[in-house]
This record gives C-alpha cells, structure tokens and sequence, in this order.
C-alpha cells in the first residue's frame, strides 16, 4: 500500500491587496502518484506548486511533506525539505557559462557535498535517464529548447528526489519535443518518483489518464482519480461518486 507524500489541508494564499491566489484548498496525494494540475492562467496553479517547495508560505492552513510541515521550517533547514523535491520551472535558468554536465553536478554538490566520484555517477546517471549523455560537454546555449528541457528534468531528478514538481514543463515546444519531454515525465515516474505537473496541454491529460486536480479561480473545483470524481462545491463540503 503507498503511503501519504503530500498532504494539503484548507490552504489559502493571499497576496498583498487582498488578492486571494488560493482559497481553502484541501486534497492528498501518495507516493508514487502521477497527478496534473489543470485550469486556466491565473487559476492558482503555479502559487499550488511554490507552496509545495516553499518559495511561498500559505496564509492559512497547513501543507505536509512526508512527516514535515513545510511552513515550521526554517530557513536555514530548507535545504532538507528541497533534498525531497526536484522542480522544473517554467523558464529555466541554467550557468549559462558551463556545460550541460556542470550544470548538473554543481547540484549535486550543492546539496549533498559528494566527492568528485559520486557527483560524477549522479551526474551521469540523471543525463542518461533524460538521453542527453552525450551532450555532456555542450555549453547550454549550444542546446536547442527542447534539449535545455531535458537538462532542466535531469538536474530535478539528480538527487534521487521522491517528489517532482513540474511547471509547464511543454511550453513553448513543439508537438513533438513536448511528446517527448512528457513521455521523460511517465519514464521518471514508473521508477517510484511522485510527479505533480501543472499543465495547459489539454490533448496529454485527455490521451494519457492520470490524476487530475483542477483549479478555478484559486478554488479547487474538481479531483479526477480512478476513473471516479470528487468535487468540491464552494469548498464547504466534500461529495464522491
């Protein structure tokens, strides 16, 4: 039986002006899960994932990560929280002046302090699961978009992270490099990892099923799983059929 990874209870965010981005959102996730994160721009589905990692902290309610609470972490403990998580951004900010391979190992380093050996093998094990081993020593500007993607999803999985978050990860790629960059996202998920995606490809979360939560205007207004739906009308009350 897989356990509880994620568990988000009645969580509000509110930004300065009184801008509500997320409002008395409450679902749980398991290890293992493959789960998109579905609405319109500006339904919160972004604000969901930086609470997941902590760039933001909720207004109220509370978010757990295994058996932490993300928000009673400092920030000088951070660093445990993130050994947890790979994320791929949106917009990828890479050391523009390194190779592919330095990119990836600096990672490593950062969070784990390995000898050169080990940051080596990590390294090459996370560019070969994504195939791009053999652009170990392109310079990331020498990549096409699609290629600096891969990059992006292997310097997120390096550390061997239980959960992956994942914004937009097919934006501005074609039909074909964003098939491939997804099927990147079911192969890394079929080794255990939880993947959390946030996602406007409407055409992958039909053609491939998996997990849906849906966001509307900050609330959470549908969670599709096995085939069945839970809703939550005005997120008062909690029906499943």
């Amino acid at each position: 039986m897989r356990h509880q990874l994620i568990d988000v209870r009645k969580v509000t965010k509110i930004y300065k002006g009184r801008i509500h981005a997320l409002r008395n959102i409450t679902f749980s996730i398991k290890q293992g899960e493959f789960v998109y994160v579905i609405g319109a721009s500006g339904a919160g589905k972004s604000t969901l994932l930086k609470l997941l990692y902590r760039e933001e902290i909720q207004t109220f309610g509370s978010i757990k990560i295994g058996n932490t609470f993300a928000s009673q972490i400092t920030h000088k403990q951070l660093y445990l929280l993130r050994r947890q998580l790979g994320v791929v951004m949106q917009s990828d900010l890479f050391l523009s002046n390194r190779t592919v391979f330095e990119n990836i190992a600096v990672c490593v380093e950062a969070v784990s302090g390995a000898n050169n050996s080990k940051v080596a093998i990590r390294t090459n094990e996370a560019l070969d699961v994504v195939g791009m081993l053999d652009k170990s020593s392109r310079k990331i500007n020498e990549l096409s978009i699609g290629q600096q993607k891969r990059v992006a999803i292997a310097r997120a999985i390096v550390n061997h992270p239980s959960i992956v978050l994942a914004d937009e990860p097919t934006a501005n790629l074609d039909a074909k490099a964003a098939l491939e960059i997804m099927k990147l996202f079911f192969k890394i998920n079929s080794m255990g990892t939880t993947v959390i995606m946030a996602t406007h490809d409407s055409t992958m979360v039909n053609t491939v099923r998996e997990r849906v939560l849906e966001l509307s205007k900050g609330e959470l207004v549908r969670d599709e799983q096995d085939g069945g739906y839970t809703r939550y009308p005005d997120n008062k009350d909690v029906y499943i059929w």
